[in-house]
Order: C-alpha cells, then structure tokens, then sequence
C-alpha cells in the first residue's frame, strides 16, 4: 500500500465529510507502506544479479585454459553484451533496481574481460590504465542514470586502481586521480548529498596520502593538506562540502597532534624527521591568512581558536627537548577538545557534542597511557583506564542531555 497516494487521497476524502482526520490516521495505521518495502525488495535483484555474475566470471575463469582464444572472446562479448541489454529493457520497463544492477554487471564483465583477455595473449600491463578504461562506462551510467550504485563502483575502480598501481608498479596514476576528482567531485557538486560528499573527501584525502607516501615526501606535507581541508570548509561555497572538509580537516589536524605527541614524548623522536621550512612555512603562512580573513570576514574572531590544532609547535624541536614540544601538544589537545565541546554546548547541536566528546575522550586515553604504562602493573592500568574512561564518558554523556534538552537536535 503507498501511504503518500493513500494520504493524498485521503484529503479528498475529508474535504467530502466521508471520514474525519482521526479516521484517515488509524486507516493509514493498518496498512504497511509499500516504498519501505520496495528499498528491501529493491536489493534483492542487485544481490542476486552480482552473485550470478561472480558465479559466471568464476566457471569462466576456472575452465578458462579449456576455450580457445576466439571462444573466450566471444563469450566474453555475449555476456557483456547481454548484462547491458537486459540492464536497458528493464530500465524502460521501469524496475529500476533489477536495470541499474545488470548495466552494473556488464561494466564489471568489461573489466574481468579486459583482465582475461590480457592474461590470454600474454598483455603485461605498466601502469593502472586498465582501471581508467574500466571506470569509463561507470562514468557514463552515473550522469546518465545518477544511481548510487555507479558511484560507489567508480569510487572503489579510482581508489581502488592507485592502490593497485603503486602496489605494484609503484607509481601514482595522475590519471585516475584527475578522474576520481572530475568525476566523483564532479557529481557530488551537481547533485549534492552528504554521504557522497564525506565518501568524496575521504577518497581526495586517500589519493593524497598515497601520493604522499609513493612520492616519499615528508608525511608531515598531509598535515597541511588537512589544514587545506579545513580552510576550504571556510571558502567553498556549497554546503555540502562544508561539514566533510570541516571534519576531516580537523581530525587529519587532530590525528597528527596525537602521533607527534605520543612520538617526541617516547624514543622514537630521533626518527622525527621536518619538511624543508623554505617550502612548508610559506604554504602553511598563507592557509592561515585565509583561514583569518575569512573567519574575519564572517565576524568569528572566537572561532580562532579552531586554528590551533594547525600550529607547527613541532619545529620547536630545534630550539628544545622534544618532550617539552610532546607535552605542549598534549596541552594544546586538550585545549581544543574542551573548546570544541564548549563549542557544541553553547550550539546545543548533537553532532558538535559527539565530535568533542570523541576527541576528549582520546586525548584522555593517550595521556593515561603514556603516562601510566611503564609503571603501574598491566592489569591495574587496563581497569583502572577503563573505569575512568567510562565514569568520564557518563559524565560527558549526561551533561549533553541536559544541554539538549531544551530543543538541542533542531540544531544539528
């Protein structure tokens, strides 16, 4: 039953003094709603269309050696050739999920041909341009059809394709790179929603990383990309990127703090290696022009503080201990989290609590072991870290209700 065609006629029903409101209610009450239904059902033909393709590609590939070299061709053409023709007609015929998941399939038979075929006629393969042909009709399926499912394939063929690349070529695909930006960005910017945006800005920062470290560069250049992040939730005009780059911004910030803490305070900071200052310090100088005007431009001078979590206090190694620079990271950490559920608080907005409460939560976790490892026994400091782990979080908990108990979540 569709309760929206239900509840629309229902109206009309009222208008007529056939039943009163409180009678459309319990009649609607009766009957299941046939869309959530359809979301469940709605599975079933992708489940059922991606494990007959597996089950296919495997008897092909396991009886493989026993087809000539045209068969295999041929076979492979028929199966895509058919994938996409039956994904087509069930698309007119308006079943949406069964379509959406056999076009699906045939872009996966597409690339298990290309692998197949290369193994057949002995093709060596240099780089990852196998996964930026195999992304192309992904590509055109998404920004014709704008399914999910497109998108979430394209994202694991561009991510999924470096990852190949430099595992085994040890080389950067600039290609799919620019590939994952124009085209995941691309419909992220023209058809907004906030899960394909944090799957986005997870998928940039995860290509920078893996530039980063096949490139050798100093890790300490993907600080600054956090700190990019950050400043473009500033910029960016759409809303959706703002949260995401926002968020990830922070922690990428937050998560570099955490390990130049836990390493300057142990023995490990004769490994502690700086970025050329020459280079690093400019770029860094300019992220926080922009970061000030804009926070200026905005009248936000009490949210400077968000910019600490950005400060290079690691160069401070050359003029002191590294553990006096360890412990102003542990001080400056726990600054910023307690201003960040101060900041949630004062907004009574749930997510901003959550967030602070999570970033308190660790700053106290690393603190208690850095600091009562070595010499409290193993099974008095695991209980002991978990009792006040849990009382903190009680308490953190139940002050957040009592925030948002005055209409809090309208502001998230």
């Amino acid at each position: 039953m569709n309760k929206k065609w239900m509840r629309k006629e229902g109206q009309k029903w009222i208008a007529d003094n056939i039943i009163s409101e409180d009678q459309l209610d319990l009649i609607l009450a009766r009957y299941p709603d046939s869309e959530d239904k359809g979301k469940v059902t709605g599975v079933l033909p992708i489940l059922a269309s991606v494990l007959i393709g597996i089950g296919i590609l495997s008897f092909i590939a396991s009886n493989w050696g026993e087809i000539s070299p045209i068969a295999r061709l041929s076979l492979l053409i028929v199966f895509m050739l058919g994938f996409y023709y039956s994904g087509e007609r069930y698309l007119k015929a308006g079943q949406r999920s069964l379509g959406t998941s056999l076009n699906l399939l045939g872009i996966i038979t597409f690339g298990a041909s290309i692998i197949l075929l290369g193994q057949t006629f002995n093709l060596n393969a240099v780089d990852a341009r196998l996964f930026v042909f195999w992304s192309l009709p992904a590509i055109f399926y998404l920004f014709r059809d704008r399914h999910k499912l497109y998108f979430f394939l394209i994202g694991l063929l561009t991510v999924g394709g470096q990852l190949y690349s430099i595992s085994e070529f040890q080389s950067f695909s600039y290609l799919l790179c620019i590939l994952f930006i124009i085209a995941v960005g691309g419909f992220v910017f023209l058809y907004p929603s906030t899960l394909k945006s944090w799957i986005f800005t997870i998928g940039l920062s995860t290509q920078v990383l893996m530039f980063i470290t096949v490139k050798d560069i100093n890790l300490l250049w993907f600080f600054l990309f956090g700190f990019a992040l950050f400043t473009s939730s500033l910029w960016v005009e759409k809303r959706v990127f703002k949260q995401p780059f926002n968020r990830l911004g922070t922690l990428i910030g937050f998560g570099f703090a955490y390990g130049l803490y836990f390493l300057l305070t142990n023995e490990f900071s004769s490994d502690f290696e700086l970025p050329n200052p020459y280079l690093f310090i400019p770029v860094l100088v300019v992220l926080f022009a922009l970061s000030v005007v804009r926070k200026r431009q905005e009248n936000l001078y009490m949210h400077a503080w968000e910019l600490l979590i950005f400060m290079p206090f690691f160069y401070l190694v050359k003029v002191t201990e590294p553990l006096i620079v360890g412990i102003v990271y542990l001080i400056i950490m726990f600054v910023y989290s307690g201003f960040k559920l101060a900041e949630g608080y004062r907004n009574e907005s749930r997510s901003q609590i959550n967030f602070g409460i999570v970033l308190f939560l660790l700053v106290c976790l690393m603190g208690y072991f850095n600091l009562a490892w070595s010499f409290m026994p193993k099974s008095i400091f695991f209980l002991l870290g978990g009792v006040l782990l849990f009382i903190l979080n009680v308490f953190l908990q139940r002050k957040k209700k009592q925030i948002l108990k005055n209409g809090g979540p309208h502001h998230d």
